[in-house]
């Protein structure tokens, strides 16, 4: 195997580094990747809350958990308040995955991120833009917003998407 087809990430920001990662990156974002690796029985992942976003206006991640010991992976996305950077909330996530299962428990990789306004008294949430850092992923936005209907279903909110913005 060629060494550019291997997948590299950054350890650090979770950042797709070369073409090979990039190309993960984009397919994770489709509905039959995210059945065909759903977490095994009894993986940590299925006790990860898949949506923590904070009401306002917040840069988010779009990450991809995998449990390297059970198997499976899962989508997270994190819109924490107080995050600068989006590199910020997929390191806060890392951190409290680790204080809560243990260090190298969970391996994280960010699919994209952008922002997420949500506004909890109109119960409205608007996913848009991109990140600077982890640059555009087709299908980001439109997946968070798709998993944050779905969190959300029960309270009526509307959830819009747009790939607009920064």
């Amino acid at each position: 195997m060629n060494v550019e087809d291997v997948p590299k990430f950054c350890d650090h920001t979770g950042e797709a580094l070369n073409a090979a990662a990039l190309a993960l990156v984009r397919e994770a974002t489709s509905v039959d990747y995210i059945a065909a690796h759903a977490p095994a029985e009894g993986s940590i992942l299925v006790d990860v809350p898949a949506i923590d976003v904070a009401s306002g206006r917040h840069k988010y991640v779009l990450v991809q958990l995998s449990d390297p010991h059970k198997g499976g992976a899962k989508l997270v996305v994190r819109a924490y308040a107080g995050c600068a950077y989006h590199a910020d909330n997929y390191g806060k996530l890392m951190r409290d995955l680790d204080r809560e299962f243990g260090a190298k428990a969970v391996v994280g990789r960010v699919i994209g991120g952008g922002r997420i306004e949500r506004d909890d008294e109109r119960r409205e949430v608007y996913v848009y833009g991109y990140s600077k850092t982890f640059g555009r992923t087709p299908g980001c936005n439109e997946r968070t917003a798709a998993m944050i209907e779905e969190h959300l279903a029960s309270q009526s909110y509307a959830v819009r998407w747009s790939d607009d913005g920064y």
